[in-house]
């Protein structure tokens, strides 16, 4: 059995604001740091995306929780796609290795690398 070597979470919701994106983001970027593993796949189930200000501002915050983190997001919602790319550009203009992905088995291929 091989051990894992990164963690997986799921977040789903219908609707999102900046304060629960907050505190997902800070229960994931914990679990990350209470653990030995510096690779992440975060699937957002989530069919919208946080105004632009506030998409700005909790992309800034979440990169100052999780550090350098190597992160797939999983995003399963095609009409939402440009706007996480929007979301992974703020993060990977500030140093984060971040990558977005529709497929989860590319998402591992990536992580993997």
């Amino acid at each position: 059995c091989a051990l894992p070597i990164y963690i997986y979470a799921r977040v789903k919701a219908d609707v999102i604001d900046r304060a629960t994106a907050l505190e997902y983001l800070t229960r994931v970027a914990d679990r990350v740091s209470d653990s030995s593993f510096t690779r992440l796949m975060l699937e957002r189930d989530i069919p919208q995306m946080l105004p632009d200000t506030d998409l700005f501002f909790t992309t800034q915050d979440f990169l100052r929780m999780i550090g350098s983190t190597r992160i797939a997001f999983v995003n399963p919602h095609s009409k939402i796609h440009d706007a996480m790319g929007f979301a992974m550009m703020i993060g990977t203009n500030r140093g984060a290795n971040y990558q977005l992905f529709n497929d989860p088995s590319l998402a591992e291929e990536w992580l993997l690398a």
